[in-house]
């Protein structure tokens, strides 16, 4: 559960987890996840929709996850629970937990104990990147 983001909704502690089944859901919902890391730096009510969206989605497959290694479970969220009467702080610590999750995510595990790094190779990979920018 290292992989996932933790944030307080409703008086819960839940787990965030941005997994292959969410992703391929965003990418139904929204196209990619450039469009909807998009949409929810607008910070307007469509934004509070994807945000919902993510949190009550990354919120339950957390908490299959929970389930699976042996802990009581939680009821599963509804987008009822994520109301946009909260304050706007609450919702800006919601959005960072949104993002990082979904960093999370992504990001991969590198071991490098046991591993050479070819310098010549990382460089030319920073050079493609800023080039790509």
């Amino acid at each position: 559960m290292d992989k996932m983001r933790t944030v307080g909704i409703k008086g819960e502690l839940r787990w965030l987890n941005y997994s292959m089944d969410v992703m391929f859901d965003m990418q139904d919902k929204f196209g990619n996840i450039q469009k909807a890391l998009d949409i929810i730096d607008q910070g307007d009510r469509e934004a509070f929709e994807a945000v919902r969206w993510f949190l009550v989605r990354m919120a339950n497959d957390g908490e299959l996850c929970r389930r699976e290694f042996g802990y009581d479970p939680l009821p599963m969220l509804e987008e009822k629970d994520i109301t946009p009467q909260m304050r706007p702080l609450d919702y800006a610590l919601l959005v960072e937990a949104v993002v990082d999750a979904i960093q999370l995510g992504y990001k991969r595990e590198i071991d490098n104990q046991n591993e050479e790094i070819d310098l010549g190779l990382e460089e030319l990979r920073a050079k493609k990147t800023t080039a790509g920018e």
